[in-house]
């Protein structure tokens, strides 16, 4: 059976616990995902629309019960919420559907080039065992089009988390993405585990600095009514841009 693309192989009981030992508020607080807001405000900048009724379905948000009316929404905003999430579709189908005609979906996540550095300095070249992967832009915009989203836009941007020390990124990326997957090392392995991840990180360190790549996503796209697509999703369906709003830049985040 083919793999759904929106369906991450984490262990949705080991995310909560982890994330609710992080403290979503503070997590939605990395500068990471104050920088995903700003870039994504730029764009929400170039949108004409006064909603009556909005939610904000972020980090923040993570585990909390959400319930609205089919088709009551003028606005869904969501910063991060994606990236935490073992099933993207169920999410997308609960915002589409409580979106008016003609509300606006507005949303930040990471992208499969995410720490993809370090999975490799890791042998994790497929992002399955060692360090998380994240869906692809495409994927997330034909699921929108299958949804009945209008037009989806899809763009993408790079910057660079970047620590002065081996100890200082661990403790940063456990903190900001940690380890879900359900095949992640347990017990002693986990243990003994830690020499090799700081080995890794320490490889990726240049002229004292150790920067590790990460691709934030940002998606956006206005509720039907549209004709469900015939067949295979057309390739024009969904558009994707490269923002120039803001250049890529490196973020310090050691703790």
């Amino acid at each position: 059976m083919q793999k759904d693309p929106l369906v991450r192989p984490v262990d949705p009981k080991s995310m909560r616990l982890q994330l609710s030992r992080r403290d979503p508020h503070g997590l939605a607080q990395h500068p990471l995902w104050r920088e995903a807001e700003a870039r994504l405000l730029d764009r929400l900048s170039y949108v004409r629309i006064d909603p009556k009724s909005r939610l904000d379905h972020g980090i923040a948000q993570f585990g909390q019960a959400v319930h609205h009316p089919r088709a009551s929404l003028d606005m869904i905003w969501s910063v991060g919420l994606l990236a935490y999430l073992s099933n993207l579709r169920t999410t997308l189908d609960y915002w589409v559907s409580a979106l008016r005609p003609g509300g606006l979906l507005m949303f930040a996540t990471l992208g499969p080039d995410s720490f993809r550095t370090l999975a490799l300095a890791l042998g994790d070249s497929a992002q399955e065992r060692h360090v998380a992967g994240y869906p692809d832009m495409h994927d997330i915009g034909d699921a929108l089009v299958a949804l009945k989203i209008n037009n989806p836009v899809m763009d993408a941007e790079w910057l660079s988390l970047s620590y002065s020390t081996p100890e200082s990124a661990l403790n940063d990326l456990r903190f900001l993405a940690g380890n879900p997957l359900s095949d992640r090392p347990r017990g002693l392995k986990a243990r003994s585990w830690r020499a090799r991840v700081l080995e890794a990180i320490e490889s990726l360190q240049v002229d004292g600095k150790i920067s590790i790549p990460v691709e934030l996503v940002f998606g956006h796209g206005w509720a039907g009514p549209a004709q469900p697509p015939e067949g295979e999703i057309s390739q024009d369906q969904v558009q994707t841009i490269r923002w120039v709003g803001k250049t890529p830049k490196n973020l310090s985040s050691d703790i």
